[in-house]
């Protein structure tokens, strides 16, 4: 790759002149503060800390699509000087392609959306207009996945032949779906779905913000069947999930196995102090349960002399 694609064009001029404007509001506040003494206003860091979290997740979103640490780099050098994007200038050269981190990353995440959606369709037949609130949350977070991997998919320009040649058409993504919930209890069903509603997706939603903001589209993507493809078909092939306890157990060999099949037997992970233990999908090989990072904060800007930094 030596020229960045139309879509990467996009993104590193956002980056680019996203981060002129951070670096002209750290001028500004400067020069306000040398003149009169008095640090910048609360006001001024209500606008400028979610300016800098925004360019932040673009940078991650962009390294995410495939757009070389070399451009990011570069791009962000140019805007700390207070220079903006200009078509004519050049790129250095980029590193090559890592395919497998990138490829792999994007599949991580196709498979936790296929697990989503089939796990709140089997939720929403087994207990239907059940905790609105824990509802919402698994909308928010749907979301937010779905977003981010479509920007991200379209950000790497996947076609829709690339696409089915990674993970098939909508019928193999409905068909994996409900795979992955094969012989999974209805309690814990509803543990995993109630664990989906506390997942942290805020870093993916900006990230998906902040593509859609530089021009990348985040609602559909040729190489992923939509939602509205997937939802129905997911349904139709779902069989209804059984509770674990069907009946009351009456024998010592029938408790032993409903233990068993519950995993609820105390390992060495159990705190003895509280009787607590870690979620029991949490860490499970299958169940690609993700609690993404917390949107760093960003701290305030170390202020420099008026000027300082940017080419004569």
């Amino acid at each position: 790759m030596t020229a960045p694609t139309r879509a990467q064009v996009r993104v590193l001029k956002s980056l680019q002149n996203q981060t002129v404007v951070l670096n002209q509001m750290v001028v500004t506040a400067t020069t306000r503060q040398q003149q009169t003494g008095q640090p910048p206003p609360e006001s001024w860091f209500r606008d400028y800390q979610p300016r800098a979290i925004a360019r932040e997740e673009l940078i991650n979103a962009a390294f995410a699509g495939g757009v070389p640490r070399a451009w990011i780099d570069h791009v962000r050098e140019r805007g700390d000087r207070g220079i903006g994007w200009r078509a004519d200038l050049y790129l250095r050269a980029p590193e090559a392609t890592d395919w497998e981190r990138i490829l792999g990353d994007l599949d991580a995440d196709v498979q936790r959306q296929r697990e989503w959606l089939a796990l709140n369709a089997a939720h929403n037949t087994i207990s239907p207009a059940t905790d609105s609130a824990a509802a919402h949350d698994v909308d928010r977070n749907l979301r937010a996945l779905h977003h981010r991997t479509t920007g991200v998919a379209n950000l790497l320009g996947l076609t829709t032949e690339q696409g089915h040649q990674l993970w098939g058409d909508a019928c193999d993504w409905a068909h994996s779906a409900v795979e992955m919930l094969d012989d999974v209890p209805a309690e814990q069903l509803t543990q995993r779905w109630q664990q989906l509603a506390r997942t942290d997706t805020r870093a993916y939603a900006l990230q998906a913000h902040a593509l859609a903001a530089a021009g990348i589209p985040t609602l559909t993507a040729a190489a992923l069947p939509s939602h509205a493809e997937l939802v129905p078909a997911i349904r139709a092939g779902l069989t209804l999930p059984q509770p674990l306890f069907r009946a009351a157990v009456t024998t010592g060999e029938d408790i032993d196995t409903a233990i068993d099949a519950a995993n609820l037997t105390v390992d060495g992970e159990v705190d003895v102090e509280t009787g607590s233990a870690a979620a029991m999908f949490s860490d499970g090989p299958t169940t690609h349960a993700c609690v993404y990072e917390p949107v760093a904060d960003i701290g305030a800007p170390q202020f420099v002399a008026p000027g300082e930094g940017y080419e004569p």
